[in-house]
């Protein structure tokens, strides 16, 4: 029971000085009505200066910049930059299954892996990256990726 009171003055003497030195208390901030004006008078009370962007007004992020947020980041945590190669597609071959096949302009195959319906075209510049556990994927100067298998001729 001495601990608590000694607590409850400690209280009272940082909210006299917090008060006196910034114009408000714990008190005069609890009255306030509106949650971002309360939160703002807490955070000058604690001296807290930086601006804070809230989840609403930040920019949206696609899920494909996501991605490659995340594979940098990973790049970065296992000291390796991510490998690319870059390549212009000679040939687009769809097989009888609807599998398709890319065969770049220096004679390497490579066969669909993903699930996607969207498909690259003969002369679209792409790039190699190498994805999470190996996985090699292609990706086109607007951001199409997909996955990608490398085969022998």
């Amino acid at each position: 029971m001495e601990n608590f009171g000694y607590k409850i003055v400690l209280l009272a003497i940082l909210m006299s000085v917090a008060g006196g030195a910034r114009g408000a208390s714990l008190l005069d901030c609890a009255d306030i009505e509106s949650v971002e004006a309360r939160l703002a008078c807490y955070d000058e009370l604690a001296g807290r200066v930086e601006e804070k962007i809230s989840e609403s007004q930040a920019p949206a992020v696609s899920t494909q910049k996501r991605e490659v947020i995340r594979q940098e980041a990973a790049a970065v945590a296992i000291g390796q930059k991510p490998v690319t190669d870059a390549f212009t597609i000679k040939r687009a071959i769809r097989s009888k299954i609807m599998r398709m096949t890319y065969i770049g302009d220096d004679g390497r195959r490579f066969v669909d892996q993903s699930t996607h319906q969207v498909a690259f075209r003969a002369g679209d510049r792409v790039r190699l990256e190498r994805g999470f556990m190996g996985a090699k994927i292609l990706v086109r100067s607007d951001g199409l990726r997909l996955k990608v298998k490398e085969v022998t001729p």
